[in-house]
């Protein structure tokens, strides 16, 4: 019996971050872009089985995107790391990175959505992220070895359905 291949998935994809002007789109990476999803859980034991595993719960589901952003764009930095702003004097501009102490991530929570290159316009194999913070490092080398690298973490949290991730077409609803 032949096997089918067709369904085994190769190749880059981009990001896109947000919507409208604030958009960012993750088009050049270096060491691929990953989905992730974490679920944690809790073993339910009693007094009269003593470690034996009774039930167990799901306690939380996490999902993210890892991105290895590789293009050096100041004006990207603002838009996905929190605490951080553009200084324009109309002519030249720098970006100012503060502590970011207290601030709340989810309060800066966007859509992202993973496209693969070679499924560009199929919603049909996109991920989607309803609501998703940034978490960004920077991690800039400066030698003739390495390229500078923007590491963009996106996290989900629940939008006001619980949904963290959307494997699919996220336009899909149910039928009555």
């Amino acid at each position: 019996m032949a096997q089918d291949f067709s369904k085994i998935e190769l190749g880059p994809a981009i990001v896109e971050y947000g919507e409208g002007v604030d958009m960012v789109k993750f088009e050049t990476t270096i060491g691929g872009v990953t989905f992730a999803t974490e679920t944690t859980y809790r073993d339910q034991l009693t007094d009269q089985t003593g470690e034996t595993i009774v039930g167990k719960r799901i306690t939380g589901r996490n999902c993210s995107v890892t991105i290895p952003f590789a293009e050096y764009e100041l004006s990207v930095i603002p838009k996905i790391m929190t605490g951080a702003s553009i200084v324009t004097d109309g002519t030249d501009s720098k970006i100012e990175l503060k502590t970011g102490v207290g601030l709340n991530l989810i309060d800066s929570a966007k859509q992202a959505v993973i496209k693969p290159l070679a499924k560009l316009n199929d919603p049909n194999y996109w991920v989607t992220l309803p609501k998703a913070y940034s978490e960004t490092d920077l991690s800039y080398a400066y030698d003739n070895e390495n390229e500078r690298i923007t590491n963009v973490t996106l996290r989900s949290t629940p939008d006001e359905d619980g949904v963290v991730a959307i494997l699919g077409d996220s336009s899909i609803t149910a039928t009555p």
